[in-house]
């Protein structure tokens, strides 16, 4: 028998301890069983994932709100199916998180907040995965307070105030503001922004530890409000594109974590952050965009916005920091989600060991990546101009997540390492999981800190 004990913080008033046993069973779903004769509460499905361990430490947090310590007690044949520190460090996780409600206010300041616990042990191993357990609940709390936010109060600017008020350690914040990336040419993301009247941002977090030999790129698409522009959306759901900027908080939780957890590794965290909005100044349908790289491009549709903004700060990351490895996150197809649902996030890029390895990250986090293909014939002929170098996709909806993949291919090295995430569908509605009971759902912050944790490991 394991046995774990976690200890709400000093100044609860409550004193009793509640014992929750974990076996294997038949249950197709975690749920407690309190009418068990020797535990306050038995768990038993028929087998465990990294996602049923965070879901049971939320639950066992939620269901005894008045007990001071949870012992959690597991068979011999449950807990050998993880290391111990795997069930401490997601136990702790799903705990941190079972407080957590977004409270609207008219600030863009972030104050999540994670529920008070500590694991009572004196094992160094032990505490220390406890401690990431809480380092990324509060990593991933900092995604989901950026995208619960509403435009009104969360766009560029303001995404930019509330990223530096969290001053995080060892992480340098800088940004470009509308005159630096028109003078640049910043044809791309400039051409989507100009459209609204809030100004935009690049917005660039610099995670660098000293000896750190590999250089990791994370791009985040952040679109804080996202109409469709001049092909403006449907009314039906617009209401939730304020979660538009998903990567973009992904990646800031992301560096939170990487940074909190002192990888040795250099992150560069580059938020490219616009609202895509109609009006007499907006980009149209059939005008051609001359991006950062120089390549025109024809916009087909102005609600494809995501990849003109992706591909500049791509060939932004590349030409200013040259990283060994690149990494786009973005809510950037609908059709992903028709695909694969909410079960995972679509994979695509250049790299097939790099992908393996994002994969096995995704498998390590509960946050899972599904490949899928790019760069094939059929999607570069939709990329087919008569009055530019390239369109930006095709009139038909065709394979739209691979051929965005592939525009965004055109905008990478070939010698650069680089996968292409599409979270279109997890940032809202993961209600399936406990630990998401609403609101948005911080994607993307746990899996780019394990796939830089992976690389870290590697020592690649």
């Amino acid at each position: 028998m394991q046995q774990f004990d976690f200890v709400r913080g000093d100044d609860t008033i409550y004193t009793a301890t509640k014992t929750i046993f974990l076996t294997q069973g038949t249950n197709d779903k975690i749920d407690i069983d309190r009418d068990s004769l020797d535990f306050d509460g038995e768990i038993s499905p028929r087998t465990y994932t990294v996602a049923d361990i965070q879901d049971i430490g939320f639950l066992i947090a939620k269901t005894f709100k008045t007990a001071s310590t949870l012992s959690v007690m597991i068979d011999e044949h449950t807990a050998a199916l993880f290391e111990r520190d795997v069930w401490v460090k997601w136990l702790a996780f799903g705990l941190a998180l079972s407080t957590y409600r977004y409270q609207h206010t008219t600030s863009a300041q972030l104050l999540p907040e994670i529920a008070p616990f500590r694991l009572a042990t004196a094992c160094k191993t032990l505490i220390t995965a406890f401690d990431a357990g809480q380092t990324l609940a509060y990593s991933q709390l900092i995604s989901r307070e950026l995208m619960n936010k509403p435009g009104n109060v969360l766009y560029p600017a303001s995404f930019v105030d509330a990223v530096e008020g969290l001053a995080m350690h060892d992480v340098a914040l800088s940004y470009l503001g509308d005159d630096e990336m028109l003078a640049q040419g910043f044809g791309g993301l400039m051409g989507i922004a100009q459209g609204s009247d809030r100004e935009a941002r690049l917005l660039c977090l610099d995670y660098h530890p000293a000896n750190a030999t590999t250089t990791i790129a994370l791009v985040g698409k952040g679109v804080t409000f996202d109409s469709g522009g001049i092909s403006i959306k449907q009314p039906r759901y617009m209401s939730t594109m304020k979660v538009d900027m998903g990567g973009a908080a992904a990646v800031v939780g992301a560096l939170h974590a990487v940074a909190n957890l002192k990888l040795p590794v250099r992150v560069i965290g580059l938020c490219g952050l616009v609202e895509n909005m109609p009006s007499g100044k907006a980009v149209k349908p059939g005008d051609v965009v001359t991006m950062l790289s120089k390549t025109n491009v024809e916009i087909i549709t102005t609600d494809a916005e995501g990849r003109m903004v992706l591909a500049d700060v791509l060939h932004y990351a590349q030409q200013t920091y040259q990283p060994d490895y690149l990494i786009d996150i973005a809510t950037l197809t609908g059709s992903t989600g028709i695909a694969l649902g909410k079960a995972y996030a679509s994979l695509m890029g250049n790299n097939d060991a790099f992908m393996q390895l994002a994969q096995q990250a995704g498998n390590q986090c509960a946050e899972a990546l599904w490949p899928m293909p790019s760069n094939h014939a059929l999607f570069q002929s939709a990329l087919k101009s008569d009055f530019a170098d390239l369109r930006h996709g095709s009139e038909e909806p065709d394979g739209s997540p691979c051929v965005a993949a592939t525009f965004l291919q055109h905008f990478v090295a070939p010698e650069q390492k680089w996968i292409h995430i599409d979270s279109a569908s997890m940032s809202l509605g993961m209600t399936h999981r406990h630990i998401h009971p609403q609101a948005a759902s911080g994607f993307g912050a746990l899996l780019l800190t394990h796939i830089c944790q992976q690389l870290a490991q590697r020592g690649e």
